[in-house]
């Protein structure tokens, strides 16, 4: 447990196990702690990497520090703090954003990319509307408690509150200010200035795979394989009975999908 300094804020994150590196990138209403499912396993043959992005968990910051270029930056000191050359990035709905910009501008310091339920911050007119339909429908602090499945939230009432709970630990959303400014900067996400074209796309050459949840309202499963298609080294895995977050919800399945995919890739 460490934290590195970071264009004037102190990066929370976790290193487990060993083996080749993988570096888990958690999403907007999340923080490292979120990963709970998934170190425990992949740390028997992997080093795992968890950070708490800048704004939130224990990387305390004001909003004025959520700058969308940064995270690449944050991710980037904290792999040669540890002295990783290269690693497998495992990235979820706002992780994928920091994800695809670090393979995109330092491919040879990726060795595969996992992006789950994530827009990427890409100009694609039917994921936009999508997130931009999904955003004027809740609260900025209700984004990740809404995208839960329906049947999760039935069957599993413990783990959603367990889910909401992981979010009430990010005091930029959930502090004095009680989220005063968080919907703003979250759409700055999506601001035209930031996105990719998706021409960018076809420049991943990592191994990519695109994990979707069968009933995530955000980002679809028909708009992921659309996006995969632009991906050469690409493949998709689809996980039914799951929203937003399929490795919340969906953990036995996911694990199990991306180990495979990084056990053909990481050698």
């Amino acid at each position: 447990m460490s934290f590195i300094e970071s264009q004037g804020v102190h990066i929370y994150y976790e290193r487990h196990g060993s083996g080749p590196a993988v570096v888990f990138c958690h999403g907007a209403g999340s923080n490292a702690a979120t990963w709970w499912q998934q170190i425990p396993v992949f740390a028997r043959q992997f080093t795992c990497i968890t950070i708490d992005n800048r704004c939130f968990g224990r990387s305390a910051a004001g909003l004025e520090k959520f700058e969308p270029e940064l995270f690449v930056e944050d991710l980037l000191r904290v792999m040669n703090h540890e002295n990783i050359d290269r690693a497998a990035l495992i990235c979820q709905s706002m992780g994928g954003m920091t994800g695809l910009r670090f393979a995109l501008r330092y491919p040879q310091r990726v060795s595969a990319f996992v992006s789950c339920d994530s827009p990427l911050a890409i100009d694609h007119p039917e994921m936009l509307a999508n997130v931009e339909r999904f955003l004027a429908g809740v609260e900025a602090t209700e984004l990740e408690d809404r995208t839960l499945s329906p049947q999760f939230v039935r069957s599993r009432p413990e783990l959603a509150f367990l889910y909401a709970q992981i979010n009430r630990f990010n005091p930029a959303v959930y502090g004095p200010s009680h989220g005063l400014g968080w919907g703003a900067r979250l759409s700055t996400l999506s601001a035209p200035a930031y996105l990719l074209s998706l021409q960018k796309l076809q420049e991943l050459e990592r191994p990519t795979l695109f994990i979707v949840g069968s009933e995530d309202p955000v980002v679809t499963p028909a708009v992921v394989r659309d996006v995969a298609s632009y991906v050469r080294a690409s493949e998709v895995i689809q996980i039914d009975q799951a929203g937003h977050s399929p490795y919340f919800e969906q953990p036995a399945i996911f694990n199990s999908e991306v180990l495979k995919f990084l056990s053909r890739h990481l050698k």
